[in-house]
């Protein structure tokens, strides 16, 4: 099933799920995989989205479907919606540039269980019907993308839903990012033994413990890029990376471009 309308498209479908051509597509892209993994090429690399994980593929990332498991679930939105929801939430900047890596998030987990539900009871749905569901459906999950994906729009990883041993260590690693946390310390906040709990947290949040760390330092540092004259380097080192080679590599794999590209590009666009 596929429903269009200007600003975006949503694709349900349980065919075509091997190697396809090459897609360059000057709209966001936000894939969802419910069953084993999906795997994708991109020039950078090669991207593995497991059970429940998204991944958003921002405008122009040249990619290439080379096989998915069991269903293909696709969103497409437009910048131009994503632009407006963004001015309405108060979020600064356009055309902002999601995180290249898989996550999962329960709200949006609820997003599309009820999406995927609705249109498999409405098959037939009336032109004026479709058009309601689409336009309400894209506002929805653009919201939710904003708030929730990350991306250059955060400063952050919210988190919500999630268990509350995961939760405890999630509010501990957002107050002392900076520190350098060990796999131990973080099992020890959450009550847990260190090997159960590395599985808990990445079936809860589809990264590992350290990865979301990692991550939410880069996200950290957006702000001092962005708003702040300060070096690269004191940047990296106070937001709890080791060195800035670390640093300008995992920034490089994220968003396809090095801190001192990603700071002038939104100094222009903010």
């Amino acid at each position: 099933m596929i429903l269009q309308d200007k600003k975006g498209l949503l694709l349900y479908r349980t065919d075509r799920l091997g190697e396809r051509d090459w897609r360059y597509d000057s709209c966001y892209k936000l894939i969802f995989t419910p069953y084993g993994k999906s795997l994708y090429q991109t020039s950078r690399s090669d991207i593995q989205i497991e059970e429940d994980q998204f991944f958003i593929f921002n405008p122009k990332f040249e990619h290439k479907q080379i096989q998915v498991t069991k269903e293909k679930f696709l969103v497409e939105i437009e910048p131009n919606l994503l632009n407006e929801i963004a001015s309405q939430l108060g979020v600064p900047g356009t055309d902002m540039e999601f995180a290249s890596t898989a996550f999962k998030n329960p709200l949006l987990l609820q997003w599309v269980s009820f999406t995927k539900n609705f249109l498999t009871m409405n098959e037939n749905m009336t032109i004026g019907m479709q058009k309601l569901f689409i336009e309400s459906s894209l506002i929805q999950l653009t919201t939710l993308m904003l708030q929730y994906a990350p991306g250059s729009q955060l400063e952050e990883l919210p988190h919500s839903l999630y268990s509350p041993n995961i939760n405890r260590v999630l509010d501990a690693l957002k107050q002392s990012y900076q520190q350098d946390w060990s796999l131990d310390d973080m099992a020890t906040i959450a009550g847990m033994n260190k090997f159960p709990f590395s599985h808990a947290f990445k079936r809860e949040t589809g990264l590992s413990a350290y990865s979301w760390l990692q991550l939410f330092r880069l996200l950290k540092s957006q702000h001092f890029l962005t708003k702040t004259n300060r070096s690269i380097i004191s940047i990296a080192l106070d937001v709890g990376f080791k060195n800035v080679s670390s640093y300008n590599t995992l920034f490089l794999k994220i968003y396809g471009r090095t801190p001192s590209e990603f700071r002038l590009l939104y100094r222009r666009n903010s």
